[in-house]
């Protein structure tokens, strides 16, 4: 919050929506309970403009969820991969 750019980089993401059609191709989104950065309220939007990911919660994470947890990272992963095949 502190760095000089801050606040002009958050305001060039308003109203940005990516293209989130992933056709078939399988998607899971993993937040941080505690990142920071996407604040864990805008997973609603996520689950809105990708109703067909799979959604998951890093319990403890922040934005690094593989620096804080590697383990429940590499979980989410090897169960994607799993449950597809």
């Amino acid at each position: 919050l502190d760095c000089p750019a801050f606040a002009d980089t958050s305001a060039a993401f308003t109203g940005y929506v990516a293209p989130f059609d992933h056709g078939d191709v399988p998607v899971t989104v993993a937040w941080g309970t505690r990142d920071r950065l996407l604040l864990p309220r805008q997973a609603r939007r996520a689950r809105r403009v990708m109703p067909r990911a799979t959604h998951v919660w890093l319990q403890g994470c922040g934005h690094a969820p593989f620096a804080d947890d590697p383990s429940q990272v590499a979980e989410v992963l090897l169960a994607g991969a799993a449950a597809r095949g």
